[in-house]
């Protein structure tokens, strides 16, 4: 008996160690998507994995199914879009890659005016209301860390580090789904593709243009490179800051610095004695539970180490967290222009050379995206704020106009180490974010137009 107890030892380790040499090959595409399954079950996600949370949901298994099985496409959406980054307004190659995958899609998509912007309206089961489903297309003028990613930008000096990639993959991801026919829009939608977010004069234009006519209300998302996959950021009232670009230009009267520096008028010295007043604004000059920021990120000055420079420039941007606040900080800013000219004796000109609104959420649509996450993704992994970030984005021109919402989505891992921050070189995602903000803005436009079939307020 003893042999045969050793023989069934040695089979029995021989399966094990069967069972962990297949699961330690590179898994199928649809092995890999029950992996993410499990993942996020046990992170307590209900959209894609518990029927209890798809039935609150009101989202099928079918559909569920077919969600995830968008992931392989969202990818390769996201990549091709990485590869070929583009500055604001001139997002030519990106338009064209736009344009070529919609209309391969079924769709007839718009260019808008002379932009690179495009609309696709597509009509849905109610027409007598319309959501607008938003995504900024333009990347940075920043080099890409070379790590060896595959979908590396291609141009030099530019790549997509604030996700804007990500944002328009999970629409063309909505688009599609609608397109193949598995879900059917509940209300009429219109995709809008906005160039030059990080201009912040993409969003205006493209509103002047009329993008916003006959659009209801309008949804929109931003990757968050501070929060793990698979959870959101949801902000009551205002989402971000009123943004204020600044710069101060300072004329002053060359000299020697060493042999003659009294009939000079130093910029510099101006320029610094500006900088450091700047900074006495928010701490002495807005109430201290207000949150509001000055900075100056560029000061120019000079140009030969011993002379008195006769010119000095300083750029910067201003925050605040509510339109009262932002008037405020630019008027003390102008003063102190005023005030530094008198003072120091040569001319100070301040200008505000860009400024955003903050984007407004709107009440109703924010309790009915809380809900629909919450029942997507569990309570846990949904977090709620209600003070606005400092960040500047100029989905606020639309929420000008009609109501809108606006939405952090996870897209980080840090056990793998994708947790760059936004606007830097390293900047990158965990792709399954790309399903989770697919099935969510699903989702919230079913949300929003049963809640209107209900009678339900906007305003």
């Amino acid at each position: 008996m003893e042999p045969r107890n050793n023989l069934s030892i040695i089979w029995q380790l021989s399966l094990l160690l069967a069972a962990v040499a297949l699961y330690a090959v590179p898994m199928t595409s649809a092995k890999a998507e029950d992996q993410d399954r499990m993942v996020l079950t046990a992170k307590g996600h209900g959209v894609l994995f518990d029927g209890e949370a798809r039935n609150r949901a009101g989202i099928s298994q079918d559909i569920a199914d077919y969600v995830w099985g968008l992931q392989d496409q969202l990818s390769a959406y996201r990549r091709d879009l990485h590869k070929i980054p583009e500055i604001g307004f001139r997002e030519f190659d990106t338009h064209t890659y736009l344009m070529k995958t919609l209309t391969n899609m079924g769709y007839k998509p718009q260019k808008v005016g002379d932009t690179t912007g495009i609309i696709v309206d597509v009509p849905g089961v109610d027409t007598s209301f319309t959501i607008g489903v938003r995504a900024d297309i333009d990347a940075l003028p920043i080099t890409e860390v070379d790590d060896g990613r595959a979908y590396r930008s291609t141009r030099e000096g530019y790549m997509h580090a604030c996700g804007h990639d990500g944002h328009t993959a999970i629409a063309l991801g909505i688009a599609k789904a609608y397109a193949d026919g598995n879900i059917e829009p509940p209300v009429n939608l219109r995709f809008i593709f906005q160039p030059a977010e990080e201009l912040g004069a993409g969003a205006k234009k493209l509103v002047e243009e009329g993008v916003l006519e006959g659009v209801d209300i309008i949804i929109g998302l931003h990757a968050d490179p501070n929060r793990e996959w698979g959870t959101v950021g949801l902000t009551e009232n205002y989402w971000s800051a009123f943004v204020t670009g600044f710069t101060y230009e300072v004329t002053g009267v060359a000299a020697h610095a060493g042999i003659e520096p009294e009939k000079g008028k130093d910029a510099i010295v101006t320029g610094s004695y500006i900088v450091t007043q700047l900074q006495s604004i928010v701490a002495r000059n807005i109430p201290a539970a207000a949150a509001g920021v000055v900075s100056v990120g560029m000061f120019t000055a000079g140009s030969v180490a011993n002379q008195i420079a006769d010119k000095a420039v300083l750029s910067g941007t201003s925050r605040a967290e509510n339109k009262a606040l932002h008037e405020q900080l630019k008027k003390r800013m102008a003063e102190i222009g005023e005030g530094t000219e008198r003072s120091m004796g040569m001319p100070v000109k301040f200008e505000v050379v860009v400024e955003a609104p903050g984007v407004r959420n709107n009440e109703a649509m924010f309790k009915l995206a809380r809900d629909t996450s919450e029942h997507l993704l569990g309570e846990s992994n949904v977090d709620v704020y209600t003070s606005p970030n400092m960040g500047g984005e100029d989905f606020a021109y639309y929420t000008e106009v009609i109501p809108g919402f606006f939405y952090w989505l996870g897209v980080a891992n840090n056990a793998k180490n994708i947790q760059a921050g936004l606007h830097t070189p390293g900047f990158d995602m965990d792709e399954r974010a790309l399903v989770v903000g697919t099935a969510l803005q699903l989702a919230n436009i079913k949300a929003l137009a049963d809640y209107k079939q209900r009678g339900g307020d906007f305003q």
